[in-house]
């Protein structure tokens, strides 16, 4: 058997050979763990996304290869506990070479929470007077005057938030429809929501929708991992330089003047003289002695092809 490689700068995946050769595995499974080394950190993939990828396996079959690559040690399911919110997940780690039971640097499973003190079933503390000052520390915040020395709405640590562009609204508008024409750039709304001000930027620099439309989406990567990232790269490095904007309803400007005969230039001249007065064109209601002077070449011409057989009989 002679095997033929291809020399690759991109798109390509480093794997041990011990790896592929694993005996320990079939080749379901080896052709799984090749496949899932390919995607790039932080993919969704489960038993169902992968079966709907290879309809022929169905999902008996790749859960089946996924307990292989558990069992000796290149899949390794962990579940842990949300600090902020409490909620239990299950998180997933893979590997490309076979992990021994602890030795990977994973959180400790999750555990019971500690107990806090008071009894169920009681009131909350504080006062719930909507009339009355807020308890919560967030509204109390909100609702408290700012300090002497400090500026309203400037925050604590640092200087006043910069002001949100007028044209978020629309910037963000434009990004959501960017799906639409290019599937590859769909964003979700808090995606959209966030690159809102970086599209606002090119609304008020006078570009147009279909303009920044096919600046955005020409020249994209066969593939792309972050919709998001790479629109951010995009509509930093490719803001166009601002257009001059015109009120539609302001009133035209007026056309210059020509220096000799007082008529309008035509429009883009500001100074000099017209064609008219250049000799180049004649006036308009007047004759052109261009034309005058062709007809009395047509009559000359005429009056010679009239006298040139008298003059040849004669010649005879």
């Amino acid at each position: 058997m002679r095997i033929n490689r291809s020399a690759r700068t991109r798109y390509f995946t480093v794997l041990g050979n011990e790896v592929l050769r694993d005996r320990r595995l079939s080749f379901t499974a080896r052709g799984l763990l090749a496949y899932l080394l390919s995607l790039p950190d932080g993919a969704r993939e489960d038993v169902r996304t992968l079966a709907d990828k290879n309809p022929g396996l169905g999902r008996r079959g790749v859960s089946k290869a996924l307990d292989e690559l558990v069992e000796v040690g290149y899949y390794v399911r962990r579940t842990v506990r949300d600090e902020d919110s409490g909620q239990v997940r299950t998180e997933t780690y893979l590997f490309d070479t076979p992990q021994a039971a602890g030795a990977a640097p994973l959180p400790a499973p999750a555990g019971p929470g500690e107990a806090e003190g008071g009894k169920a079933g009681t009131f909350p503390k504080g006062n719930k007077n909507p009339e009355e000052e807020p308890t919560h520390p967030v509204a109390a915040a909100t609702n408290a005057e700012p300090p002497a020395g400090r500026a309203e709405g400037a925050t604590p640590d640092g200087p006043t938030p910069a002001p949100v562009p007028a044209d978020a609204g629309r910037g963000a508008a434009l990004l959501s429809r960017l799906g639409c024409v290019e599937p590859k750039l769909a964003l979700s709304v808090a995606d959209a929501l966030a690159l809102a001000p970086l599209a606002a930027r090119w609304l008020d620099a006078g570009v147009s929708e279909l303009e920044a439309r096919s600046l955005l989406t020409t020249g994209l990567p066969p593939v792309v991992h972050s919709a998001r990232a790479l629109l951010a790269d995009r509509l930093v490095r490719k803001l166009p330089a601002p257009r001059t904007r015109q009120d539609a309803a302001a009133p035209a400007t007026p056309l210059a003047e020509c220096a000799e005969c007082r008529d309008p230039l035509p429009r883009g001249q500001q100074t000099g003289i017209c064609a008219v007065c250049a000799g180049a064109t004649a006036r308009v209601g007047e004759a052109t002695p261009v034309l005058e002077t062709v007809t009395d070449h047509v009559a000359a011409l005429r009056s010679a092809l009239r006298a040139r057989p008298a003059t040849a009989a004669v010649g005879a």
